[in-house]
């Protein structure tokens, strides 16, 4: 979402201005700035390379930019180590999910509950997620290894909301699932939504994302090149197809 945030230092969400951000010499992104205000889903929607998945690793303190500012409710990220950003309520779903496939679904989340809440109550943390996310209350003694893939993306967002995020930031959370599951994950972040947690949503299903979020932004080559409210970006859906190189939607 656009927003000058140079002078805006009580910004309430996520501000990130003039981030560059490169492997080598060869930048990937390049003085980037966008904004999730709290409460609010922002979609960044793009093809394959186009920085998304950077975007994200930057923002959780994963990579360091050459460039650029990265702040939530006015408070700097850069230079935190991942763990105090997590530790601030900035917790990323990565592409990979990073799940322990050898250990249970309840081990999983009790490894991230005393990773990322220390002290907190446990037995209502872990109740939240089993309703948010019921076949993992049902799973909850199987081996993390043998879930499906939706089952393990289910998994990997209620180890992040087991941290009890402000942000929370996801990498491509239907990548390579069946259209039914990507429904349920939908269905479990509007619940989110209501509740009023911000997120921060990477996908390249565009489609989807678009028709969720309430800003959505394209990013291409490491750039912005069209961004809009919901409203703008549904009714821009064969641009939005174009800069994705994809076909125009079937009329």
């Amino acid at each position: 979402m656009a927003h000058d945030t140079t002078h805006d230092t009580a910004f309430a969400g996520l501000a990130v201005d003039g981030l560059t951000v490169g492997y080598g010499k060869a930048p990937v992104l390049e003085g980037l700035s966008l904004t999730v205000p709290r409460g609010k889903v922002v979609a960044v929607v793009g093809p394959n390379g186009a920085g998304k998945s950077t975007l994200v690793r930057t923002i959780s303190g994963l990579l360091r930019p050459t460039a650029g500012r990265i702040d939530y409710d006015g408070e700097s990220l850069l230079r935190r180590r991942p763990d105090l950003v997590a530790r601030h309520g900035v917790l990323m779903v990565p592409e990979t999910r990073d799940i322990f496939g050898g250990m249970s679904v309840w081990e999983n989340l009790k490894v991230a509950f005393d990773n990322l809440d220390p002290g907190g109550d446990e037995a209502a943390a872990f109740e939240r997620v089993y309703t948010l996310f019921p076949i993992l209350r049902e799973r909850r003694e199987q081996l993390a290894g043998n879930l499906s893939g939706g089952q393990q993306q289910m998994l990997a967002i209620a180890r992040a909301l087991l941290g009890r995020p402000k942000l929370l930031m996801l990498d491509e959370p239907s990548l390579g699932l069946a259209r039914i599951v990507i429904r349920d994950i939908y269905a479990a972040l509007q619940v989110l939504r209501e509740q009023g947690l911000t997120v921060l949503l990477v996908e390249q299903n565009a489609t989807m994302a678009v028709a969720f979020a309430d800003h959505s932004l394209v990013l291409v080559n490491g750039r912005i090149v069209l961004q809009g409210p919901r409203e703008t970006m549904a009714g821009n859906e064969d641009m939005v197809r174009h800069y994705l190189g994809a076909p125009p939607a079937a009329r």
